[in-house]
């Protein structure tokens, strides 16, 4: 079975060949695949223009450092979202604020460690994962808020409706052919007034995993 992680591509930016050779080897036998830039201005057009799960930004970097490579990439749409890890051997608490500021995500403290790399990389996408399923839960529920407020608009005519009917019902004589054919018109609209009923007690959603990566919707009172 193919390994989730195989799928995600990370860029490694740092201006120093070593390290940058260090960290994706490392990823590579965490089961990533890797890509590396030696600037902020290749990270930034390589992030812009090609398909990056992450970034490992170093930021000590000649001519722009991560942290203004981050500032950008914040500002773009196409790479506004994209996890930013920083990897830096300054951790002072004026350095680390800054690179929070900046939109970062995590960081990872030079010499990188395997394990560290590793774990904090996996977290990145655990958190990555869960706020898109917060984000999908939130239109799911928008949603279903939507469609309550147009079931119950929806609920009133048809009550107004079946009333009527019911009215028309008690002057028509029975097994004539206005009767029968009004008749069969509310069993309609009854039916459809059924249906917006529960549409409308529709309490909860849950999304879960059914087969592999497909998902089914669970719909609950």
């Amino acid at each position: 079975m193919l390994n989730p992680q195989a799928k995600k591509k990370i860029l490694v930016v740092d201006d120093l060949l070593t390290n940058r050779k260090i960290v994706e080897h490392m990823l590579e036998k965490g089961g990533y695949q890797t890509m590396s830039a030696a600037s902020g201005m290749e990270c930034i057009q390589m992030a812009t223009s090609r398909q990056i799960d992450l970034i490992l930004l170093d930021i000590m970097m000649p001519d722009m450092d991560g942290i203004e490579v981050c500032k950008r990439l914040r500002k773009d749409s196409r790479t506004g979202a994209m996890p930013v890890i920083f990897v830096t051997s300054a951790t002072d608490d004026g350095t680390l604020s800054r690179a929070f500021d900046a939109g970062g995500n995590d960081y990872i403290r030079k010499p990188v460690n395997r394990v560290e790399l590793i774990k904090r990389v996996q977290a990145a996408f655990v958190h990555e994962a869960l706020a898109q399923k917060n984000k999908e839960e939130e239109k799911l529920r928008s949603v279903l808020s939507m469609s309550g407020t147009i079931c119950h608009e929806i609920n009133q005519p048809l009550q107004y409706i079946s009333g009527i009917s019911q009215l028309l019902l008690m002057d028509l004589e029975k097994g004539s052919k206005a009767y029968e054919k009004i008749a069969k018109m509310k069993v309609q609209i009854d039916r459809m007034g059924e249906i917006t009923k529960r549409l409308m007690q529709i309490s909860r959603v849950d999304a879960v995993s059914y087969i592999g990566e497909t998902k089914i919707l669970s719909l609950g009172n």
